[in-house]
């Protein structure tokens, strides 16, 4: 769980949190890189917020090699604003993302980060928040 970082203290408090999941729903630290990857997210923000927000909220899956490898964006949500306080999205990510079976000169393992933020009028707002997941290993 992280904080959902708004511009004014008014506005909070609000809640994110970001779930890996293996291929059968439940959290895992191995994962086979030809089946798809879940990352379940939920947020929730306070009655002010959601009576003053508008526009749209993006997640955002990024992960980071462990040794030389990858980093990349591995998946993207985009949910409306909708007035409500409490959101989820699911992130998909397509079997084979990740590379199988890695040379030995990368290790296979990588640090995921999910990243929530808040778009209005086509631009980043300051609201944000960064969930930092588990290390997992593709094999």
């Amino acid at each position: 769980m992280s904080d959902i970082q708004f511009p004014n203290t008014l506005l909070g408090p609000g809640n994110f949190f970001a779930e890996l999941q293996d291929n059968d729903g439940s959290p895992t630290q191995v994962l086979e890189a030809g089946r798809p990857i879940r990352i379940h997210t939920y947020w929730r923000i306070s009655p002010v917020a959601a009576s003053l927000l508008g526009g749209q909220w993006v997640v955002k899956v990024y992960v980071e090699s462990i040794g030389p490898g990858p980093e990349k964006l591995i998946g993207t949500e985009t949910r409306a604003v909708n007035g409500g306080q409490n959101y989820e999205a699911t992130v998909l990510v397509p079997p084979n993302t990740l590379e199988n079976n890695p040379p030995e000169t990368t290790s296979g393992l990588y640090k995921v980060v999910t990243l929530l933020t808040h778009r209005n009028f086509g631009a980043n707002s300051t609201v944000a928040a960064v969930a930092e997941g588990p290390v997992v290993r593709i094999a």
